[in-house]
């Protein structure tokens, strides 16, 4: 007699290896995603030089140049900038690491039903007398369980307090930005 069913086997392969092409398309997905944000920030910020060397062209008197080098000398638009950047890149990687996990979470949870139901017929096949050592099988499993569950909340809750620490860094980051902005304008005049 044997435990392990070899088209039980087979299913588990199949599906671990469904779940890998989904994980690597997920992957190829947001670094496609990526690239397509670096490109479009890329062209954009080109296109600004483009525009500010033209205005440079244009300046014909030292009034115009310094307010075109005071137009151009802007932290607080740059740093808007940089944190749109930031934030867009933040959600593109919370996201596909977000759909990885929950790929990961159904091939777990169907992981454990398989090795549930792998004991239930060890424990009906076992000869008599191995009841308490199934039952100790079964209590490591169900541990295992409650360990895993814990750690994905654990995990879970170290992604939302980083989160939080990128939000309140982003906005100490704007409020400095916003008051050096404040005291180049006032010592600019």
């Amino acid at each position: 007699m044997s435990f392990f069913d070899p088209e039980k086997l087979q299913s588990a392969q199949k599906s671990n290896l469904d779940l890998l092409q989904q994980i690597s398309a997920k992957v190829f997905e947001g670094v496609e995603q990526l690239s397509q944000l670096q490109f479009k920030t890329l062209r954009a910020s080109s296109e600004e030089q483009f525009d500010s060397f033209r205005k440079l062209l244009a300046v014909s008197t030292p009034q115009g140049f310094a307010e075109l080098q005071a137009s151009l000398v802007q932290p607080t638009v740059q740093a808007k900038r940089l944190k749109e950047f930031n934030s867009q890149v933040y959600a593109l990687i919370s996201g596909t690491q977000s759909e990885i996990s929950k790929l990961a979470e159904r091939q777990v949870e169907e992981g454990t039903k398989q090795v549930q139901e792998l004991m239930d017929v060890i424990g009906q096949n076992a000869p008599a007398g191995c009841e308490p050592a199934v039952a100790v099988f079964k209590t490591a499993l169900a541990n295992a369980g409650s360990v895993y569950e814990s750690a994905q909340k654990a995990a879970k809750q170290a992604a939302e307090v980083a989160e939080s620490s990128v939000a309140a860094a982003t906005s100490a980051a704007e409020q400095a930005t916003r008051e050096a902005g404040k005291k180049a304008a006032g010592g600019s005049k």
